[in-house]
């Protein structure tokens, strides 16, 4: 029984069942961290299996005891797989893996895993409970082809509880630096003052709509508009409230290149004495010190031993004393310990108070979820969830649910498997041309399939069997090594086919790329909104914004957000109306069709608007074929032409945006919508006085586009399955890149819509409040340079 001035603390058993002192590389099922979201059905169809088999088995039996330890009790609870009571006493761990052979043979070799102290754990319960010693099962399966072995292992209760007294030392130490940080940032959510004095029309609003959404328990559905302040009004009231609870900020956004936005936001408030500590995760790519991020113990010397090195070293506590956790602090630590430091990165979670990182660290099949959801002290509080440009989310949550493989990105590993070593070529080769095999049985019209799993996940068995043998010669590993890249390739397309549900379609497709044929299987996630649901349920709060969300239910529906627990809110321009003149020419048609004709009209208005007032333009194309049309048709030399690549490194960008910033000549920009230019990206100033928007960017018709169309047909009402498959994410990019003009109080500019589409409802409803009083009409001008004669003469 605990004592009454104990203070308790509860302990999830996996996070508790870990071997004392620590041991271990980064490999996977290493033990350490989140459980994989996928395999629970694996999990499931054994457990009922075992119910009708059995007598006497129970599944997810939940099993809870208390341990003291100085002024703590700490309560150990979890759900063990398999309980069998009665004359053979027994509890049952099910482990399930893609490799179970390597798995099995990982744990023969060594029983001071964390697998077998969460099975030892549920045994010591029941011990204590019944009295008896239970057998000790570790059932593993294979995901692959539900191959079952079974591998028993001893309680030893003299053993058991010598790891026990460790254990328990160990965490009075860790609670205590927890209810330090825990106080420090209630204490400061009293301090935390907004950043400016004088804030911007709307911006009050915003945060006082944040903070009541708060309290009414419900989501945050915002769109507000660049220049109204938005980062740091969601940001603030967010980080006010998770910090009265003693909990955390993850924000999160669509591309590494936008965190230093949430990172300028939280200088603001540090400058005004909030002592609040932020980590910027960064790409495991760009923080690897290898020449290929593979986190294998035979190949990473930052990987073996990095449990170990962490806890003999104690670098959490040497982490959790930097102010801030840059990348480069990071990397010197890693450097000079010999540990991985993004894996560093990650022990540092639970110390920082803000966690900005990339949509993936949160939404994607391999996230950081279970690390990023750890609530610091009170098992019932989670930490605030801030989705920047949720926009973006939907698709980008699809394409993390939507595995391809095809014949050229095999075809392209060929060439690099000729420089590794002389002994693997052949076989590498050979196993390459397999693998391309696979996917040409299927060749025929690009059409629906159902992938035969058999052939794909033998060849996945050999493909690792050979890349155990390749890391074991101790060959040197070079960038983009072919053997690396082809089991990847392969592995990632594999293990994905475990993806299954309504809102999944398995395709064939056959194109052709640069004049060659190429084939792709994939499997498609038409919805990703199931998947976003159970991921917010892991937070307290949840605030989405973005410019472009309207018409809000498709932006609620797609993001899984619930209708009655949601509040969707639109904010306008906080910038005086008439600093920016819209005008839409519906005499020109931007279809696939009537380009060729309409392409010189395009130019022409062009160049007789930019006439008007020389200076900086961007022009934003559906495609880049259409913007290379139009391109041929521009006469005007005195303007100085800049045209996005279909593929621009980022000093290339910067070179583009440095040019346009210094320019002693008018600058035409030529780019594409949902591009580098189009979104996330500043043009302050005279930097850019206008926008021409050509068209909406509709997706291309395909044979997989229509394969979603048909998706929301039979999930959604019929009349919208259009609207969502192509007019409301062909308008999110007409929004962004609309907004490129204004993006301060002292910003002016034209911003010119070209299409006769643009006057359809389904197309002008989602555009933002401000844009028109009553009707999309208001924009259609009789007189369009005298027009824009009068908007830059007032101005």
């Amino acid at each position: 029984m605990a004592k009454k001035n104990n203070r308790k603390i509860q302990i999830d058993l996996r996070q508790f069942a870990l071997p004392c002192p620590r041991v271990g590389s980064i490999e996977a099922h290493s033990g350490y961290g989140q459980t994989p979201r996928m395999g629970q059905e694996i999990h499931q169809s054994i457990q009922k299996k075992r119910i009708r088999e059995i007598p006497g088995y129970e599944a997810e039996k939940k099993l809870t005891i208390e341990f003291e330890r100085d002024q703590y009790t700490f309560v150990i609870s979890g759900r063990a797989d398999g309980v069998i009571e009665g004359s053979s006493f027994m509890v049952e761990e099910i482990k399930s893996s893609f490799d179970v052979d390597s798995l099995e043979h990982k744990l023969t070799v060594d029983d001071n895993h964390p697998y077998v102290w969460q099975l030892r754990t549920y045994g010591y319960i029941l011990y204590k409970q019944t009295g008896e010693i239970p057998d000790l099962k570790m059932l593993l399966v294979s995901s692959r082809n539900f191959k079952q072995s079974e591998m028993y292992f001893d309680l030893d209760i003299e053993e058991y509880e010598a790891w026990l007294a460790l254990r328990l030392a160990e965490l009075v130490d860790e609670t205590k630096v927890r209810e330090k940080i825990f106080k420090k940032r209630v204490e400061s959510a009293e301090g935390l003052k907004f950043p400016f004095t004088s804030p911007r029309p709307g911006q009050t609003e915003l945060v006082e709509n944040i903070q009541l959404g708060f309290i009414e328990e419900k989501s945050l559905l915002i769109q507000a508009p660049t220049g109204l302040g938005k980062t740091i009004g969601v940001l603030y009231p967010s980080l006010k409230d998770a910090f009265a609870r003693g909990q955390k900020v993850i924000y999160v956004t669509p591309k590494n290149s936008q965190h230093q936005v949430a990172e300028e936001a939280v200088e603001k408030l540090q400058d005004q004495g909030a002592s609040i500590r932020p980590l910027t995760i960064t790409a495991k790519s760009k923080m690897c010190f290898k020449a290929e991020p593979l986190c294998n113990p035979q190949y990473c010397e930052f990987a073996k031993d990095y449990y170990k090195k962490v806890a003999e070293n104690d670098l959490v506590n040497k982490v959790s004393k930097l102010r801030s956790l840059s990348q480069k602090k990071l990397q010197d630590l890693g450097e000079e310990y010999q540990v991985c430091p993004f894996e560093l990165s990650i022990e540092a979670i639970e110390r920082a108070d803000v966690v900005i990182a990339d949509y993936n660290y949160v939404f994607s099949t391999r996230s950081l979820l279970g690390r990023l959801e750890l609530p610091l002290m009170e098992p019932s509080q989670k930490a605030n969830l801030v989705i920047d440009e949720a926009h973006n989310l939907p698709a980008r949550a699809q394409d993390y649910f939507s595995p391809a493989i095809s014949t050229r990105d095999l075809q392209n590993v060929i060439p690099s498997l000729a420089k590794i070593a002389l002994r693997f070529q052949r076989r590498a080769q050979l196993l390459c041309e397999e693998a391309i095999a696979v996917i040409e049985s299927y060749r025929g019209e690009s059409r629906t399939v159902q992938i035969d799993f058999d052939p794909v996940f033998e060849l996945e068995s050999r493909l690792r069997e050979f890349l155990a043998e390749y890391l074991e010669a101790d060959v040197e590993i070079q960038p983009q090594d072919g053997v690396l890249r082809l089991v990847n390739l392969w592995s990632e397309f594999s293990q994905a086919l475990e993806l299954q549900g309504p809102e999944f379609f398995q395709t064939y497709q056959k194109n052709r790329i640069y004049g060659e044929t190429n084939e792709t299987l994939k499997v498609t996630c038409c919805d990703a909104s199931r998947h976003l649901n159970e991921i917010y349920k892991s937070f307290k709060n949840v605030v989405a914004f973005s410019a472009t969300l309207k018409p809000f239910p498709y932006s609620r529906k797609l993001l899984g957000l619930e209708e009655d627990l949601t509040k969707s809110l639109e904010f306008v321009s906080p910038f005086p109306k008439e600093h920016r003149k819209i005008l839409l020419i519906p005499q020109i048609s931007t279809k696939y069709k009537d380009r060729p004709v309409n392409a010189p009209k395009i130019a022409q208005a062009m160049e007789k608007i930019m006439a008007v007032k020389p200076g900086n333009y961007i022009a934003l194309f559906p495609s880049f074929e259409f913007m290379k049309d139009v391109e041929g048709y521009l006469k005007d030399s005195s303007y100085q032409r800049l045209v996005q690549q279909r593929e621009m490194k980022a000093d290339r960008v910067d070179d583009f945006l440095s040019f346009m910033k210094s320019a002693d000549k008018p600058t035409l920009l030529l780019a594409v919508q949902g591009g580098i230019f189009s979104e996330g990206v500043d043009f302050p100033g005279d930097m850019l006085i206008g926008a021409f928007v050509v068209g909406p960017a509709l997706p291309n018709f395909d044979f997989e586009r229509e394969q979603i169309r048909q998706y929301y047909e039979r999930s959604h009402e019929k009349s919208e399955a259009f609207n969502y498959t192509y007019v409301y994410p062909a308008m999110a990019k007409t929004i962004q890149s609309a907004g490129r003009v204004i993006r301060s109080e002292n910003d002016k500019g034209i911003i010119v819509l070209m299409d006769t589409r643009f006057l359809e409802s389904t197309y002008s409803e989602t555009m933002p409040q401000g844009w028109f009083q009553e009707s999309v009409q208001e924009l259609v001008s009789g007189k369009i340079l005298s027009d824009v004669s009068d908007f830059w003469k007032t101005t």
